[in-house]
């Protein structure tokens, strides 16, 4: 069995302790949140002088011990409770690729026809041997306190044309028989096609149908025997397919034409509720198939030139596409959980803490967070340009970029500003850092003392705020990007440093990505 239900004491702690800061909240003072905050984040960096600071905080009117008996009192009585059910139903466990014909907003262009969904590293001398910490999984409660089995996520991507062919089956058994334990799995593709004959109205009359896959209750059936967690990949608002017959739900461009962008793609308008509603109705037909997670890819804006002159029926600001993507996590989060299901979404790399490249495709890396079960940054190597984190060839070192990545996620979701233009470090007076030496050593940011601000083991202890719901679950790269200047080929190692970046960075979860569907099998450790 790839995992069983389980009950972990430390899981019940983990689950209470956001939920402690309220009660402190009462008895110390209104910023007590954030003094918490502070003193935790303290004691990571010197746990022998936390005392020390903690003197000099809000706290100092009080008796260290008798916070210490309160807080033990509390969390005894939390603890004890026989049930915790948050009012979502779906637990405190936090929140998937839009690969780029299109390529990022400032880094390198993706594989061809891969999804929006990078990093180089260093060998396993350097990095030591291979390390994650905690279970295989994860223990939510439903909506009625039954206990929901969530596996950590270790998984591969799936197209709807290899899906319909045997060559799935080699990809099932190479789950079954390696640590992978999930398989994400086309269902509205790229090219806005539903991969199987989806028996709804909204599909039937659009005729967004094809039968890549014969028979998928069948398919869902073998792949739940195997226990593989299976995640419906549903492509949102770049869809060529509806343009030809529902133009009206469109971009268009200002002279009354449908826009396309430099790969001759259609999207849809994300200001349209129809289209809201169309997609929704394909997500809850998965669910009710039988996936257990729905995650939306390109759910974005086109970051192609033409954007700029295109008419989206009403007045628009860049400020307006972050939040009309926030509108549309919000009301899908509301209907995927009604159904019963799970929601992530896939964002670009870059937009982990680049405002500039937040607002060009509207996506609020924060702010979808909130909302979402899961969030996959596409933090393939090859998606970086020049240079990026102050990394020459990103491609080339994919453990030192993913790991910077992913460890600047764990300071923006924590409530830690990262001052950066699409991935390029920016000093405090504005200016980009210096190339060659940079203001940076292995991902930790220097203070203009020269002495680094945070080790990156204390990054990867960071606790996201407590209004974040998504846990981190990145893409990683799982082919060789020779169309960058300076790539490496990606084999066996480059894999094994991605999945080691991942775990040094506190994360527990990885999908790989190739758009043929040909994975790097001895990269992938074997099922024990």
């Amino acid at each position: 069995m790839k995992f069983m239900k389980f009950m972990d004491t430390r899981g019940c702690l983990k689950n209470h302790s956001y939920h402690l800061h309220a009660p402190l909240c009462v008895i110390f003072a209104p910023n007590s949140v954030n003094v918490a905050r502070y003193a935790s984040f303290i004691w990571y960096k010197s746990p022998t002088n936390c005392d020390a600071h903690l003197a000099e905080s809000i706290f100092q009117t009080r008796s260290r011990a008798c916070i210490f008996c309160l807080c033990m009192i509390l969390t005894a009585f939390l603890c004890g409770c026989s049930t915790f059910v948050p009012a979502s139903g779906y637990g405190t466990e936090k929140a998937a690729p839009d690969s780029v014909a299109e390529g990022t907003a400032s880094g390198n262009e993706g594989q061809g026809g891969m999804a929006d969904a990078g990093q180089s590293g260093t060998g396993e001398g350097e990095n030591g041997s291979e390390t994650q910490n905690g279970s295989d999984t994860e223990m939510p409660e439903g909506q009625a306190g039954e206990e929901v089995v969530r596996p950590k996520v270790k998984g591969i991507f799936v197209t709807g044309p290899m899906a319909g062919t045997d060559n799935m089956e080699h990809l099932i058994e190479l789950v079954d028989d390696t640590e992978l334990n999930a398989i994400v799995m086309d269902i509205k593709n790229d090219e806005g096609r539903v991969v199987y004959d989806m028996q709804i109205p909204a599909v039937s009359e659009s005729g967004a149908g094809i039968r890549y896959v014969q028979d998928m209750e069948s398919l869902l059936a073998e792949c739940k025997e195997k226990d593989i967690y299976l995640i419906a990949r549903i492509v949102a608002f770049k869809d060529p397919f509806l343009a030809e017959v529902k133009p009206e739900w469109c971009i268009h461009n200002k002279d009354g034409s449908i826009f396309k962008d430099k790969g001759g793609l259609a999207w849809l308008n994300p200001y349209n509720r129809e289209v809201w509603e169309y997609l929704l109705d394909i997500a809850e037909e998965a669910l009710r198939m039988g996936f257990d997670e729905i995650q939306f890819d390109y759910i974005r804006f086109s970051t192609d030139d033409g954007m700029k002159d295109v008419d989206f029926g009403q007045t628009v600001t860049e400020g307006d596409r972050q939040q009309v993507i926030i509108d549309f996590v919000k009301y899908a989060s509301e209907r995927v959980h009604k159904a019963g299901g799970v929601i992530s979404a896939d964002v670009y790399g870059m937009v982990i803490d680049s405002e500039v490249d937040q607002k060009i495709v509207g996506q609020d890396y924060v702010e979808m967070s909130k909302h979402l079960d899961y969030i996959s940054p596409m933090v393939y190597p090859s998606h970086y340009g020049p240079y990026n984190y102050n990394i020459p060839v990103p491609d080339a070192e994919p453990y030192r970029l993913v790991l910077t990545a992913l460890l600047s996620s764990k300071k923006v979701l924590a409530g830690i500003p990262v001052n950066t233009v699409s991935g390029n470090l920016i000093a405090g007076d504005g200016t980009s850092r210096d190339r060659e030496t940079g203001n940076s050593i292995s991902g930790n940011t220097l203070a203009k003392n020269g002495e680094p601000e945070f080790w990156a083991e204390e990054i990867a202890s960071l606790e996201p705020m407590s209004d974040i719901r998504a846990k981190v679950r990145p893409w990683l790269q799982d082919f060789t990007a020779s169309w960058v200047a300076g790539h490496i080929p990606y084999g066996k190692k480059e894999i094994r440093d991605q999945i080691q970046a991942v775990y040094d960075a506190g994360y527990e979860e990885w999908i790989l990505w190739n758009a043929s569907n040909k994975y790097t099998e001895d990269g992938l450790l074997k099922e024990e």
